[in-house]
């Protein structure tokens, strides 16, 4: 191996290491800040739920045109949509989520469920 050759791997491994950390801290930042849950359902928020603050498990039904429904779990810091009588239930097969930016969206009952991150340490404009 060439002395440039030595170069260029020790500097390719270090940004890989770099990035390595880099993604953990990013990471732990967001395990640390509040997720709040939101509930939609024709465009309309029905409910939002602070996944940190939940202590037991909650179940909530939504109900869409009259006949339809979905079932919705929560457990502390988690959620998802339990059951639903929609043909095909992706939205059941998607399973938890718990991270900010994640979803589950349920289209033939226009129900979507998403998570935001906002941490306590920052306003909104800097978070």
């Amino acid at each position: 191996m060439k002395k440039g050759d030595k170069i260029a791997a020790i500097l390719i491994v270090t940004l890989i290491i770099i990035s390595v950390i880099s993604v953990f801290l990013y990471k732990q930042h967001i395990k640390g800040s509040h997720r709040i849950a939101t509930i939609k359902q024709n465009g309309k928020i029905i409910k939002t739920i602070d996944l940190n603050a939940i202590k037991e498990n909650q179940e909530i039904k939504i109900t869409y045109d009259g006949n339809h429904y979905n079932i919705v779990e929560i457990v502390s810091d988690k959620i998802r949509i339990k059951d639903a009588d929609c043909p095909d239930k992706i939205c059941v097969k998607n399973g938890w989520i718990s991270e900010p930016g994640q979803s589950s969206v349920c289209l033939p009952h226009k129900l979507i469920i998403s998570i935001q991150g906002k941490n306590s340490k920052f306003d909104q404009i800097t978070s």
